[in-house]
């Protein structure tokens, strides 16, 4: 079994269009769904909250930062919102996707930045510096993979198209993000406004 995992990280990397059509045709029940998306959270938690006992912040972080089962919440409540907004936004510009082929993509990626996570972690004892290129790079390259998953799930055939989707459902994220905190009655995030 780690060896199919390993052999699909290694395509994902190199070959992102063909891995994102093996994963899909897996259709996995929701139900795996769920529990791998709960596992990817709390593995990426785990290794962050590790990071933070291993390079303590200089200055004071805020409590999502530094409670663990807050941050695990945010977490899972921003790669649900994106998983629903993807899916959406995605259709909305004429794309086929569901949200579990969408759920199923994101997951894997989570388990691949886990897996960076966790090279960064060990990188971090003995060279810190490489440490943080390989996030840097990660993340710009997790992007890439990012647009190749999405065109494949909506069937665009089109990486603009798919940055497209991705825009659409950031705007999204936020517009649901500043709806919920005016009903949670945020209105200027702890600022003063100047009268």
């Amino acid at each position: 079994m780690l060896n199919v995992l390993l052999l699909l990280a290694m395509r994902t990397i190199s070959q992102p269009r063909e891995a994102a059509a093996e994963i899909l045709s897996m259709r996995p029940e929701r139900s795996i769904l769920w529990s791998a998306l709960a596992l990817a959270v709390v593995l990426n938690t785990i290794v962050y909250q590790l990071s933070l006992v291993l390079t303590p912040p200089q200055g004071p972080l805020p409590v999502m930062f530094t409670s663990p089962i807050i941050f695990a919440g945010f977490i899972g409540a921003g790669l649900i919102l994106s998983i629903y907004s993807l899916t959406y936004a995605g259709r909305f510009i004429g794309g086929k996707a569901n949200v579990e082929s969408v759920m199923v993509l994101l997951i894997w990626l989570q388990f691949l930045r886990f897996a960076v996570q966790l090279a960064a972690f060990v990188l971090t004892i003995s060279v810190p510096g490489v440490a943080g290129l390989l996030v840097l790079g990660a993340t710009l390259y997790g992007m890439y993979l990012l647009l190749h998953f999405i065109d494949v799930a909506h069937e665009f055939n089109n990486l603009f198209t798919s940055f497209g989707a991705l825009v659409l459902s950031g705007l999204g994220i936020m517009l649901g993000l500043a709806i919920l905190l005016s009903m949670l009655g945020v209105q200027n995030m702890g600022l003063t406004p100047y009268v």
